[in-house]
């Protein structure tokens, strides 16, 4: 029976027995004994009240049993535990705080605000972005040549004038540095040069080199057109070479 190991009440468990942390429980009411229960579990079993003062506890492995509520270690655990009369609880010494004050940021603070620098970055790429747009779109004035006559001497290339006269833009077809034929000057549009210079291509052998002599203030795009229309034609095989220049017509 576990009585006959039950020992006087108030007695604290040995620096021995306290490390096991296992414990048997005897409940008294229900004479029912429960072996190795973790201290933890006896302390939850104390604070939902499933145990009582009155039940009985020992360390397993040993044969005397204690009551539950003599033993210090559970004391409190139980929901009106209430100390010793010989002991007198401490006073507890009211605890000042100092007030926390906001750190001030001192003067010489290596932390630099990089978000104005950024601000300014951005606005001076963007303008600058809007210059070199602006700079690329814009027409550039391309100085006339200077003895043009000398670049082009052969008789047998075939030369396209694109002259500027009254605000508007004049074709010829010619050879070489020749003046052109009467019907092949002051062609009006570069559908009639096309025309003249395919009549040409089909009676020449061998394919010869194209050479565009465009005035200084006639527009790339026209200038663009006409080289499509002989790339088609180089691909073709009725053209060897296409060169462009800038350049007034050129003079016999």
């Amino acid at each position: 029976s576990p009585e006959a190991g039950e020992r006087e009440p108030n007695r604290e468990l040995s620096m021995a027995e306290q490390p096991k942390r296992f414990f048997d429980l005897w409940f008294v009411q229900a004479n029912t004994v429960t072996k190795e229960v973790p201290f933890h579990v006896v302390t939850d079993w104390v604070q939902q009240n499933r145990a009582v003062a009155d039940d009985k506890v020992r360390p397993s492995g040993t044969s005397d049993w204690y009551p539950l509520g003599s033993v210090n270690a559970f004391q409190p655990y139980f929901p009106s535990a209430e100390l010793p009369p010989s002991e007198e609880p401490e006073e507890i010494a009211p605890v000042e705080l100092e007030p926390e004050w906001p750190r001030s940021v001192p003067d010489d603070d290596d932390d630099v605000d990089m978000i104005p620098l950024i601000d300014i970055s951005l606005v001076l790429l963007i303008f600058f972005m809007m210059t070199m747009t602006v700079s690329a779109i814009s027409r550039i004035k391309v100085p006339d040549m200077q003895n043009a006559t000398t670049i082009e001497t052969n008789p047998e290339v075939v030369r396209i004038d694109i002259d500027v006269r009254d605000g508007g833009y004049f074709y010829a077809l010619g050879l070489g540095i020749n003046a052109p034929a009467a019907e092949d000057d002051k062609l009006e549009s570069d559908v009639v040069l096309k025309q003249r210079l395919d009549a040409r291509l089909s009676k020449v052998v061998n394919p010869p080199k194209v050479r565009i002599a465009a005035h200084g203030d006639v527009p790339y795009e026209v200038v663009s057109e006409i080289l499509s229309a002989l790339e088609d034609r180089r691909l073709k095989g009725q053209i060897s070479e296409v060169a462009v220049e800038v350049n007034e017509r050129a003079k016999p």
